[in-house]
């Protein structure tokens, strides 16, 4: 007699499935960005990453779909075990793999994104492999509510609680224990019994193809628009690790939300109806982007600096129009529409859905984004959400005919054409980083801020940011913007700029007695650093710029930067600098380090510990390394952590402050002649005495990226500036 299995209830897998899911974002947001730190984070490679994961989803949802799980809770229970093993393992596979395809060409350390391949078909195979315990898709449409809820939390408690916490692998560890005390229980569940109930009954399988096809449109339009929206938050708050989570968790948040309500009704009517609200909300959506940095500025007057934030999200919801919401429903109603048993279904819809995701954000990242623009984009997305829904046949009965459907077509076709036109200067200033220094933020005073005084010579969405370019008629100063931020200008920032160029390339010259042959740049920005290495001395000058569109931008700036794109001895190279480092080259007697601030996600990992080894590896022996650092909104013990973690790799040291109370670069040499026309704030002993005690700043804890930006609105170069001086005076 065959043994058969008792099926747990619905509520205690709902538990086990929310857990499983707040591991898996764990680790999902951890593996990313091990693999960004040591294979690049360029467009390409993050959208490659996110690819093979969301492929490996695909594919393990449609393996356990087409698979008998006897014992469903035993099966569930044994891929956790396998997600928590490869969890506990992945840094050392990923130590094993980096290093050797770092050696080949650059894209070659691409490949080390397989390494998402089996976790992400294991955690693919979990909801199939649940559902075989269950009798409908109503059901599965619940689990499936439920995973994405815990995955919200997975979100939110990484970059708020457990990297602060646990660091990186910490993090990593917990979910591993997670996932494991998961499978525990899955295992446990598994008791001989009563046989368990008949098949899951179909609730509608009339056209299957039709719910498949849904299903692939819901997620390519998902995961194109959760890209799109990803770029508008980091122009709307800035692209802190803060902001980058909480969109995600608000796409997540409002997908399960939509997966309880695609439980109910006809699953026909819900799948299409809840395509053509895809495409319709998209579209209606857009029509609030010109209000969202009103808003911002709302916020600011009721709540001040602490309100930015949420309220930014919020707004962020408010664009998103109930779309992601759209997007559950139609995932949730699709699995009941296919039919058959409850497993096969759930693979079944889990794989194209997680397919045609991988197709949109591939799509949308790499090519129709750069091509298009934000807003362009998400109305393209939605009306071809909007039509694909309307086409599916067959259309129940009392469905709009076809003039109806032609009428809503025309009506969602109209709204994207007649819309409201993106208003690039109004994001090109960053209302979010500038807010605190206008005294009116009236929506006329806004919008007098964005649009007059000045003109907006350059403005592209681009592959990793938005790149903007804009010139005073007033003083012709002319300032370059990365999400709304600027990090450069022909005004204000120009000694900085000048003396990262000069003063490495000086010393390295002094110290070698003889001149630079080589400098490397790490930042492109308006070109000045690179220029005045190459005034300074240097023959040749290797810029590594991560953004094709800041190439484009220095372009704008040939008066200052002596047109270094046409110079034949500077060669622009766009890469990520930590993976160009980690690559195998000749040393060089320079490098100058210049990134925008370390409070945004994706550039703190240019204040690390681990970032400043690969430099030292890459120096001559005496050679000379210079880093920007800021003083303003910064607080005191992150920049005390930064000075600390650039001494332990390099020992002697100087800090020469360029702009009092704003700018200062470090520089590791060997001496400080007096000659050159620069006075050191602080000697390697002052740096020493103003550093003494701080913790480091490293890839497995950087403290720094998730303190600086609570202190963005803070009035600190002053604080910073004393904490200078007192150390100069031992």
């Amino acid at each position: 007699m065959t043994r058969a299995f008792r099926p747990p209830s619905v509520p205690l897998l709902a538990g086990l499935l929310a857990c499983s899911g707040a591991a898996a974002l764990c680790c999902e947001v951890v593996w990313m960005r091990r693999l960004a730190l040591a294979t690049g984070s360029t467009g390409v490679a993050a959208t490659l990453t996110l690819a093979v994961y969301m492929a490996g989803l695909g594919l393990g949802g449609w393996w356990a779909g087409g698979r008998i799980w006897r014992a469903a809770p035993r099966g569930y229970g044994l891929l956790e075990f396998g997600l928590g093993a490869w969890a506990l393992l992945f840094p050392w596979l990923l130590g094993l793999l980096a290093p050797p395809l770092r050696a080949g060409p650059p894209w070659c350390a691409w490949f080390a994104a397989i390494l998402l391949l089996p976790p992400g078909f294991l955690a693919g195979a979990t909801l199939p492999a649940v559902a075989g315990a269950l009798r409908s898709g109503r059901e599965v449409g619940l689990l499936y509510a439920t995973n994405t809820a815990g995955a919200v939390l997975g979100v939110l408690a990484g970059p708020l609680v457990l990297f602060s916490a646990l660091g990186l692998r910490g993090t990593e560890l917990a979910a591993a224990a997670t996932s494991a005390l998961v499978g525990a229980v899955a295992l446990g569940l598994a008791q001989p019994g009563v046989v368990a109930g008949p098949p899951a009954i179909p609730e509608a399988g009339t056209s299957p193809r039709a719910a498949l096809v849904a299903a692939a449109v819901a997620g390519f339009a998902a995961m194109a628009l959760e890209l799109c929206w990803t770029r508008l938050a980091a122009l709307l708050v800035g692209a802190s690790v803060y902001a980058m989570a909480g969109v995600l968790a608000v796409v997540l948040a409002a997908v399960a939300v939509g997966a309880l309500l695609g439980r109910r009704g006809t699953p026909e009517h819900t799948v299409q109806h809840g395509l053509v609200c895809l495409g319709g909300l998209t579209v209606l959506g857009t029509w609030t982007y010109g209000a969202l940095p009103h808003g911002l500025a709302l916020a600011w007057r009721l709540g001040g600096a602490a309100a930015l934030l949420p309220a930014g999200l919020a707004l962020l919801g408010l664009a998103m129009a109930g779309a992601p919401v759209a997007s559950g429903v139609v995932f949730s109603a699709a699995i009941r529409r296919v039919g058959g048993d409850a497993t096969r279904a759930a693979g079944r819809i889990l794989a194209v859905n997680t397919l045609g995701g991988v197709l949109g954000a591939a799509l949308a990242g790499l090519v129709l984004v750069p091509w298009l623009g934000l807003q362009v984009v998400v109305g393209v997305v939605g009306v071809g959400a909007l039509l694909a829904g309307l086409l599916l046949p067959p259309w129940p009965p009392g469905a709009p005919g076809w003039r109806g459907r032609a009428a809503l077509a025309a009506l969602g076709v109209g709204a994207a054409l007649l819309g409201p036109s993106w208003d690039a200067q109004l994001y090109a200033v960053g209302i979010y980083h500038r807010i605190g220094e206008l005294t009116d933020l009236s929506p006329r005073a806004v919008e007098a801020f964005a649009h007059e005084g000045w003109d907006l010579r350059l403005y592209q969405d681009g592959r990793t940011a938005t790149v903007a370019v804009g010139e005073s008629r007033r003083t012709g100063n002319r300032w370059l913007s990365i999400n709304g931020k600027i990090d450069a200008s022909t005004g204000f920032d120009m000694r900085t700029q000048e003396l990262s160029g000069e003063l490495p390339v000086r010393l390295a010259a002094a110290a070698r007695g003889r001149p630079v042959e080589h400098a490397v740049v790490v930042g492109l920005a308006s070109g000045v650093t690179a220029a005045r290495a190459l005034g300074a001395g240097a023959a040749q000058v290797t810029v590594i710029e991560i953004e094709p569109a800041v190439v484009r931008a220095a372009g704008f700036f040939g008066s200052v930067n002596a047109g270094l794109l046409g110079d034949p001895r500077a060669v622009v190279v766009e890469a990520d600098a930590r993976a160009w480092l980690a690559r195998p080259g000749p040393r060089v007697p320079v490098i100058v380090s210049e990134p925008s601030n370390p409070w945004i996600t994706g550039v703190s990992n240019l204040f690390t510990r681990e970032y400043w080894e690969l430099a030292r590896g890459r120096l001559e022996p005496g050679g000379v390394f210079c880093q920007w650092v800021q003083l303003y909104s910064l607080p005191p013990d992150a920049l005390r952590a930064l000075v600390a973690t650039f001494l332990e790799v390099f020992p002697d040291a100087w800090l020469v402050e360029t702009i009092p109370g704003a700018d200062a670069l470090l520089l590791a040499a060997p001496a400080f002649p007096a000659d050159l026309g620069v006075t050191p704030l602080l000697d390697p002993a002052g740096l020493r005495r103003f550093a003494a005690g701080a913790r480091l700043n490293t890839d497995d804890r950087p403290w720094v990226e998730l303190e600086a930006p609570r202190w963005l609105y803070r009035p600190t170069s002053e604080l910073n500036r004393e904490a200078l001086l007192l150390a100069s005076d031992p």
